[in-house]
């Protein structure tokens, strides 16, 4: 099954980005989700926020990662802009409640391969399900597909 999956992810990686190819020694795109402030916080990352001039402080502290997403859909909010739907698995459902519910008005940092793409504000709890908008191109949308179909590859030997 994984073979399978990490076929198609080829296949598409191909579709989107003709005459590029997927190295296998590359490891799997990250996506992270840490708690962040526009405040200086002790022992925080200072971060530029992608596509805008706002920095924010990002915890060294994954609070949650690909690994606790079950499900990726892409499709386009009412404004007509890339869209990012995640599914998450049982665990990972449980912890963005704890996080999101202990956080209100607080920021949640996502991250691709460690750069902030959005630091949005924590308005209420979240639990099962989570809609990311934003500025994503279709680098940030190959990147997000990777991060969850490509995480339980294990890593090449060579």
């Amino acid at each position: 099954m994984l073979k399978t999956i990490a076929l198609f992810a080829v296949l598409v990686s191909f579709l989107l980005y003709p005459g590029e190819q997927l190295h296998a020694q590359e490891s799997a795109p990250q996506l992270e989700f840490r708690l962040a402030d526009d405040t200086e916080t002790t022992g925080w990352q200072k971060m530029e926020v992608r596509g805008s001039d706002k920095t924010v402080f990002v915890s060294n502290e994954v609070s949650l990662h690909g690994g606790h997403i079950e499900k990726v859909s892409f499709y386009k909010d009412l404004n007509g802009n890339p869209s990012v739907g995640l599914t998450l698995t049982e665990d990972g459902a449980k912890v963005m409640k704890e996080t999101t519910s202990k956080n209100q008005n607080k920021k949640l940092a996502i991250l691709l391969n460690g750069k902030v793409i959005n630091a949005p504000t924590i308005r209420s709890t979240i639990a099962k399900e989570v809609q990311i908008t934003g500025r994503f191109d279709k680098d940030d949308l190959l990147t997000f597909f990777h991060a969850i179909v490509l995480r339980e590859l294990p890593a090449s030997d060579g």
